[in-house]
């Protein structure tokens, strides 16, 4: 934009709309990497504690699939 005429770019700038939008609902997801191997969740899982993210960790270790792959 920086090559763009000076006139054109004020023209395009007066133009700018600014909304505000309410937001009535949040939905989220967790993904803790249960469809992956048991050794790549256990390796995820250790890096997280050596990081110092116990929470999570635990959090991701409780949701492991109970089988072995």
């Amino acid at each position: 934009m920086g090559d763009a005429p000076k006139d054109y770019m004020d023209d395009m700038v007066s133009k700018v709309v600014g909304i505000e939008i309410e937001i009535t609902r949040l939905e989220g997801k967790r993904k803790l990497s249960q469809n992956r191997e048991s050794r790549d969740i256990h390796n995820a899982v250790n890096e997280l504690a050596r990081r110092d993210q116990h929470a999570l960790a635990a959090t991701m270790s409780a949701a492991m699939p109970s089988r072995d792959e």
